[in-house]
């Protein structure tokens, strides 16, 4: 399976949990819900592990239009949707980087009016500041633009994981 026949989702998802350094089961088991909740044309600019109160085991997805967190049970490992949103159905959204523990405190504001409040582990510092300036460009910039996460070369591993999911 080559790039040019990827849709925009894949070619951008799996440059994403390239960067997240998530293993190929992780992927396997949250990419379904993912992919239904962006679709095929939304491009993705940051996968990573995160927790809440609520869940130990999430995956957060940020794409040019939405933010999605997908949580897993610990026993079964069942993937189900935990937030599902437009970037403009959100309020109030903060967030504070911590260099010391390469990760992100982020808080935001359901259209529900419930409050998430997460804390995204990111691999690496450089990862922890690409988060960080995909959130200032989708909350703190009009009409920002989300780059998308961008690789020279997508493992085969990840391929295969989207081929049999």
């Amino acid at each position: 399976m080559s790039m040019e026949t990827l849709d925009t989702f894949s070619c951008t998802f799996l440059p994403a949990t390239t960067l997240a350094k998530l293993s190929a089961a992780t992927i396997r088991r949250h990419v379904q819900v993912l992919r239904g909740c962006a679709g095929d044309r939304d491009t993705v600019a940051v996968v990573a592990r995160c927790t809440s109160r609520a869940s130990r085991h999430s995956v957060l997805m940020l794409t040019r239009n939405r933010l999605v967190i997908t949580t897993e049970s610990p026993l079964l490992r069942r993937v189900s949707l935990h937030l599902n949103a437009d970037l403009h159905q959100l309020a109030d959204v903060t967030w504070t980087p911590e260099p010391g523990r390469t990760g992100i405190q982020l808080g935001a504001t359901a259209i529900d009016g419930e409050r998430e409040n997460l804390w995204v582990r990111l691999p690496n510092k450089t990862e922890m500041w690409r988060l960080d300036e995909a959130l200032k460009q989708a909350f703190r910039t009009p009409w920002g633009v989300i780059a998308p996460a961008c690789t020279p070369t997508v493992p085969r591993l990840a391929k295969a994981v989207l081929r049999f999911a």
